[in-house]
């Protein structure tokens, strides 16, 4: 009867298991799709940033190590964009804020939509090390980074290229969006992708 029950358990843990790697493939499925589409379209902000956050289920830190709290807006406009280019500002910022949290006791990301008559945000925070006020105006600079390069790190600390912020802003200028940064040293970063209530690329074409 131990036995029955023993394998009862185990077949409830291998079932819950591929629920999570079929829920898993068909995110990755998602994402590759909206990966290859480059034209302008309708986009739900909110659906987004779920897709993201699923897809970092896959990232074993992420998905065991941090407390994720998620406030989404009910209502928010739709946007007509390039979903790929905001599925990658939101896969960089997600991982700067893992990064950011990799020697905090305490790792917790906090992902927030909201919306107002002029704008749409969604703001991505961490608690992790901070950045230094004498630091914030470079970080959008192409190139610049305070992670080490590879073969300089010690063991388990993230590296950078100083390209990922960057991308962030080119992805988003053809749009009229932006990024604010909030942040403390020791205390952790607030980042806000800020985009103009009905944005849209000009004219209905794609970025180049």
């Amino acid at each position: 009867l131990m036995q029955l029950r023993s394998l009862a358990g185990d077949s409830e843990l291998i079932a819950k298991a591929h629920e999570q790697i079929a829920a898993i493939i068909d995110n990755l499925m998602l994402k590759s799709r909206m990966d290859q589409t480059l034209e302008t379209k309708a986009v739900d902000l909110n659906a987004l940033i779920g897709h993201e956050l699923e897809f970092f289920q896959a990232n074993p830190t992420f998905k065991h190590k941090v407390e994720k709290t998620v406030d989404l807006a009910e209502g928010l406009p739709e946007l007509q964009l390039v979903p790929t280019n905001l599925t990658q500002v939101l896969e960089n910022l997600i991982n700067n804020a893992l990064d950011a949290m990799w020697q905090s006791e305490s790792k917790t990301l906090a992902t927030r939509s909201f919306f107002d008559d002029e704008r749409v945000c969604v703001a991505i925070s961490d608690s992790g090390s901070g950045i230094p006020s004498d630091k914030l105006e470079q970080i959008f600079d192409p190139f610049f980074t305070s992670k080490p390069p590879k073969g300089e790190a010690a063991e388990g600390e993230p590296t950078g290229t100083g390209l990922g912020l960057h991308t962030c802003v080119e992805l988003l200028r053809p749009f009229g969006g932006t990024i604010e940064v909030d942040s403390e040293v020791g205390q952790g970063s607030t980042f806000t992708v800020v985009l103009p209530r009905g944005a849209r690329c000009p004219g209905g074409q794609q970025p180049e």
